[in-house]
């Protein structure tokens, strides 16, 4: 099979998503580092919001690893050297999703200051991380994956990164998305998604979506 792209796919979806994880980032170790003492309830709300962003980040980072970076490496020669270097950023960033996860049972079940604070700096730590990766990604891999994938291999991409995804988190994933996209955007993604998503967005999504990163925002520093 030939490798002749003869129309560039549009890889601005995939900033979308990772507009997702800088806000995540950005919010994320502040919140937690607010938790309370005995606030279980806080807690729970912000340790579901921690594991969201956790399980996004693996799906999007499996799929990479699976499918793009592969494809990347047997047709970029000698720009091979930017693709490994994602790989080993995907790597210190399972470390730390790893050290994260490993204390959030704990941190629900006890919010104390000590154990905030240490799970707040491994996110702050994290988004360090996740920021520049994202950085380097829109600088250097998108333009790649434009130049030498074809259309339906980055949808193929989409796919398998949905698919590495709990299906309970889909609605919640496609809601966050819509959030934080203009309303260019939100065209572009309402396009590309399936009827029903689009119809579970309209109707309960976008509202569920917005209560709940209230209840995050209303709860923290009272």
């Amino acid at each position: 099979m030939s490798d002749v792209v003869t129309s560039k796919p549009d890889v601005h979806d995939m900033v979308v998503v990772h507009r997702t994880f800088r806000q995540s980032c950005a919010e994320l170790p502040d919140l937690v580092r607010g938790l309370r003492p005995g606030d279980t309830a806080r807690a729970a709300l912000v340790v579901d919001a921690v594991r969201f962003m956790l399980v996004g980040l693996e799906a999007h980072h499996v799929s990479e690893d699976e499918y793009l970076w592969p494809l990347l490496t047997a047709r970029t020669g000698v720009r091979a050297e930017a693709v490994a270097r994602m790989e080993e950023q995907h790597h210190r960033l399972e470390e730390l999703v790893t050290e994260v996860r490993s204390a959030l049972d704990e941190l629900t079940a006890d919010p104390r200051p000590p154990l905030a604070d240490q799970v707040a700096d491994q996110l702050t730590e994290l988004a360090s991380v996740l920021t520049a990766h994202m950085d380097e990604e829109e600088n250097t891999i998108l333009p790649l994956a434009a130049e030498h994938l074809s259309v339906a291999e980055w949808e193929d991409l989409g796919e398998i990164s949905l698919a590495k995804l709990d299906k309970k988190y889909l609605l919640r994933a496609f809601s966050a998305l819509m959030a934080v996209a203009t309303p260019e955007e939100q065209r572009t993604l309402l396009t590309k998604a399936p009827a029903p998503a689009r119809l579970l967005w309209r109707l309960s999504g976008r509202r569920t979506h917005a209560r709940r990163e209230a209840r995050l925002r209303a709860g923290h520093g009272g």
